[in-house]
Parts: structure tokens; C-alpha cells; sequence
């Protein structure tokens, strides 16, 4: 290994892409392309490149390195453990019962030391010893780093579903049993946080969690709010006869929904059902878009619940169309189930897509609903918001800090959490009043226009990039 300083950053991404903070790796990685800071990317990937997950697909144009996992999840086709692959497929931050990701606290010693070795040998392959480690989450990332350079500076990027699981040890919430090894990751991941020289949070609320649950010093975290692609997500008009083949597109020619159990595109739809979208002679019927993954806190279940129970009583017409779900991930009841359960016909899965078809898809939508408790940023409310459509979303963690923040010119709607009245009230509201939605709407595309860029997020990087490697030099 050569002893010269690298001339670029070092970025780390643990897991194979799927979810918010990739596409936050993704867009910065391209915002930071031809400076000083231009990163060499580490990552996680799965499957083929006509695979959503794979990386060489989903970073295509930055300079990224795979480490593939794809022989561990054929080992757990077979029944096999995952985590004994010679590259171990990476744990997971949620404990998703059948998953072939196990939530951390379940990795022992043992497996702990293949995921440092594997990261060890992929990080190797950089020959010189980077000027500056820019590593997303807390993971056995940070243990391969020190093995191979333990004097280069680390920022850690902390996106908020780590300090989700942290705290739910923590307070008891998560699990615990004999085979679990909380106590050693909580312990890992906080001398991990502690020992990088900047901690990098998203919000306001992440900087109070980062020191409350990782023991840092409040000096050394630093907030950097995510940024959004102005000219992907941008207000589309289409007309009524556009919208309706949008939506034939993605349910019934592409269909990707998954049941519980099933494969993607087991959820079908027929040319009838799209009648659910239209009302004779009175145009489209208004569409509520939700995106993300099926996770306990996205709270998706409260959503079909309120959505179900506001066209029951006030007999407006509206649609829920639920946008993702990574193939065969969900916590809790499965959503489809939950439709089932209520005997809903007016909620439609368009299964996992990717980024620029969630851009097309916001385009054909009339407002965004969410109704996550203490989502810890939210990148895609501001992306529904420029997109035009305001949202809808519970009054914790990060969309506090960008949705009404003039209540005299509010760009949505927030409601108290786990509250099904409020929310089926907000989307009464929002359904059954067009006008007012555009106007919430509009302002809220020029609010995140000219407040949140990735140019930008990634200045600010490049800054504290500076920062710590002036620090360590005068060390």
C-alpha cells in the first residue's frame, strides 16, 4: 500500500441501493464530479445490471467500485446463511423477520469479522491512502478503515435509520433475547461516531439524537441538509387523457406490485380498474402518492386506513397509489393485506421503481401522503414538493422543519402521529379542495427550488472535507 495522500475523498455506502440515502450518495457523488473532492465510491450491490439494485445501473457516471452480494442472497435461496458468504451480505438497521438482511444485533462475533474482512478487501483495492472517508451510516465500514488507514479522517453521515435502531435498544423496543448482541453494537457504533472526526446529520433533530444516543461532541457534528434535482422534479401539467395512460403504463403494461409471498408483478391490474381514476364529466380523479419503503415508521397501514375511512364518510372520491416497497422487505402487516382486510378497490401498487420513474409518477399525482413518525429527514416529501404536489405528514422528525414553515403560507399538511382521524381529515381536505392543494402546491415547488440544491449540499461537504484534513494535518 503506497504511503502518498490520495487526492480525492473516499466515499463508503454499506448496503446495496434501494433506499433514501443512496440516491443521497448518488446525487452527491455527481455534485462533487469534476472538483478537487471528486469521490472514488465504495458500495454494496445486487443482482444483474438490468437490476434496480445493482450499483453499476444505479451509479452509473460516478467512479464506483462493487462489492457484490449476490452470491450471499443465493445462499439464503438455498437456505443458507447469508452472513458465512465469503462476502457477507451487509445487516440491516430493521428487524424484517424472513429478510435475508438480519438486523445487526443479531450478528455475532464471528460474523462481525467476516463483514470487517470483506469491507477491509474491498476498501484495499484504493492504493493510496485517502485525503479524506466520507462513510454513510455507522457500519463495519468503520472497523475495515482503521485496519487500512488509521490516520486517514473519517466524516460519518449519519442518516437516521441507525439512530432509529439505537434507540430503539435503547428503549426497549427493539427485541431482546439470549441470541441477541445489542449490548457489543451499541457499543461498536458509538466508539465508531466518537472516534470520526465530524459527525454529519441531516436535520436538526438528528443532531440532538447523535449526541444524546452516540455520546459525541455537539461541536463535532455538523448539520447538511439533503438537496433535491430541480430539473428531474419539476411541476408537470398533463391532460386527463395523459394522466389516465401514465397510470395504464405503470399498473397494468409494467406491473411490479408484490403480495406477501409473491414475486414482482403478482399485483396485476386490469384495463377496468382504471376507471377507479376517472369520474364522468368531471375529469381525473384526485391522486394520493405514497413512496418509500414498507417500513414500520413510514406508518403506510395508517395511511390505507385513513385514506379508506375518509371516502367512507364523506363520499369524496380519491385514489391511494403506493409507490415502492423493495421486493419481499416489509415490517408489519403487509400492505397489500391491509387493502385486503378493509376490502379496498381504490389503493394500487406500482411496485419498486426507479428514481427518474418516481419523477414521472409524482407528475400524475395530486398530493403526497406520508404519515411517518420521526422520519429522520425525508428527501421524498421535498422531492414530491418540487414536483408541485404538497404534502402530507406528521408534525415529527425532519418535515417539520421544511412543510409550513410560513403557517401563513402553508405548502401542506402536518398532523399529530398515529392519528387516523386527523390524517383521513387532512386528505378530505386536501382531496375536496383543488384549489387551495394548488396553491399549497405551488408554493411548496418554490420553497424547496430556493432553499434546497444539491450544488449546494455538496459545497458544504466540500468544506467540511477541508476542514477536517486541515485539522489532521495540524494534528
Amino acid at each position: 500500500m503506497s504511503s502518498s495522500v490520495g487526492p480525492e475523498a473516499v466515499m463508503g455506502f454499506y448496503f446495496f441501493p434501494r433506499g433514501g440515502s443512496a440516491q443521497v450518495a448518488r446525487y452527491l457523488c455527481r455534485a462533487l464530479a469534476g472538483s478537487r473532492w471528486e469521490p472514488t465510491l465504495f458500495t454494496g450491490s445486487l443482482g444483474t445490471a438490468s437490476e434496480n439494485s445493482n450499483a453499476a445501473r444505479f451509479f452509473a457516471g460516478t467512479r464506483a467500485k462493487s462489492l457484490d452480494y449476490s452470491a450471499a442472497t443465493d445462499r439464503w435461496a438455498d437456505g443458507e446463511d447469508p452472513m458465512s458468504a465469503t462476502v457477507p451480505l451487509h445487516a440491516s438497521y430493521e428487524d424484517k423477520p424472513g429478510a435475508p438482511d438480519r438486523v445487526f444485533v443479531d450478528l455475532d462475533d464471528a460474523a462481525f469479522a467476516r463483514q470487517v474482512r470483506s469491507w477491509t478487501q474491498h476498501f484495499a483495492q484504493h492504493t493510496a491512502i485517502p485525503s479524506v472517508m466520507h462513510l454513510h451510516h455507522l457500519t463495519p465500514m468503520h472497523e475495515a478503515v482503521r485496519a487500512l488507514w488509521p490516520d486517514a479522517p473519517v466524516v460519518t453521515h449519519l442518516h437516521g435509520t441507525e439512530l432509529k435502531m439505537l434507540a430503539s435498544v435503547v428503549d426497549g423496543t427493539l427485541p431482546q433475547h439470549p441470541g441477541r448482541f445489542s449490548g457489543a453494537w451499541v457499543a461498536r457504533m458509538r466508539r465508531w461516531a466518537c472516534e470520526s472526526d465530524r459527525v454529519v446529520v441531516i436535520s436538526a433533530e438528528g443532531h440532538q439524537l447523535a449526541v444524546a444516543l452516540l455520546g459525541v461532541e455537539p461541536a463535532r457534528v455538523t448539520t447538511i441538509a439533503n438537496g433535491v434535482d430541480p430539473e428531474l422534479f419539476a411541476p408537470t401539467v398533463r391532460s386527463p387523457t395523459e394522466r389516465l395512460a401514465q397510470w395504464r403504463r405503470w399498473l397494468v403494461d409494467d406491473p411490479r406490485g408484490w403480495y406477501r409471498g409473491g414475486a414482482e408483478g403478482s399485483i396485476r391490474y386490469e384495463e377496468a380498474d382504471l376507471s377507479a381514476f376517472t369520474d364522468e364529466g368531471a375529469g381525473p380523479v384526485p391522486v394520493v402518492l405514497f413512496a418509500g419503503r414498507f417500513l414500520r415508521f413510514k406508518r403506510l397501514q395508517l395511511l390505507i386506513e385513513a385514506h379508506h375511512s375518509m371516502r367512507l364518510t364523506t363520499g369524496h372520491r380519491s385514489v391511494l397509489v403506493v409507490v415502492g416497497g423493495f421486493p419481499g422487505e416489509w415490517e408489519g402487516e403487509h400492505p397489500y393485506d391491509t387493502v385486503r382486510r378493509l376490502g379496498d378497490d381504490n389503493v394500487f401498487f406500482t411496485g419498486w421503481r426507479d428514481h427518474d420513474d418516481l419523477a414521472e409518477i409524482l407528475g400524475s399525482g395530486d398530493v403526497f401522503a406520508a404519515p411517518s413518525v420521526d422520519e429522520p429527514f425525508g428527501l421524498v416529501y421535498l422531492e414530491a414538493m418540487a414536483a408541485g404536489l404538497p404534502p402530507i405528514a406528521t408534525n415529527t422528525g425532519g418535515p417539520r422543519s421544511f412543510i409550513n414553515v410560513d403557517p401563513m403560507q402553508p405548502t401542506g399538511w402536518l398532523v399529530p402521529p398515529d392519528d387516523v382521524a386527523a390524517t383521513a381529515q387532512a386528505l378530505a381536505d386536501a382531496v375536496s379542495h383543488p384549489v387551495d392543494r394548488a396553491a399549497r402546491g405551488k408554493r411548496a415547488a418554490r420553497f424547496v427550488r430556493d432553499q434546497y440544491s444539491w450544488a449546494s449540499s455538496a459545497d458544504a461537504f466540500a468544506n467540511l472535507y477541508q476542514e477536517v484534513v486541515d485539522e489532521s494535518a495540524g494534528a
